[in-house]
């Protein structure tokens, strides 16, 4: 968070700014970031997922045709 006299970057869990010393604000609960979603299921599992499903489709349609 940035001091509200220096606008100096300070820690969540400091009480005062290390620059001037002045009382920080206390952090607002809840503003926690939640983690983005398809599905219902974190977004690297579905691609893990899609991947697995994919390959496999990929690579019978391009290995395995004879030559001219």
């Amino acid at each position: 968070m940035n001091c509200p006299n220096c606008h100096t970057w300070n820690p969540d869990d400091k009480q005062v700014c290390w620059r001037c010393q002045t009382a920080l604000p206390k952090p607002e609960a809840g503003r926690e970031r939640k983690p983005f979603k398809l599905f219902g299921l974190p977004v690297w599992m579905v691609a893990l997922i899609l991947a697995f499903l994919l390959l496999p489709w990929l690579g019978q349609c391009f290995v395995g045709f004879p030559g001219p």
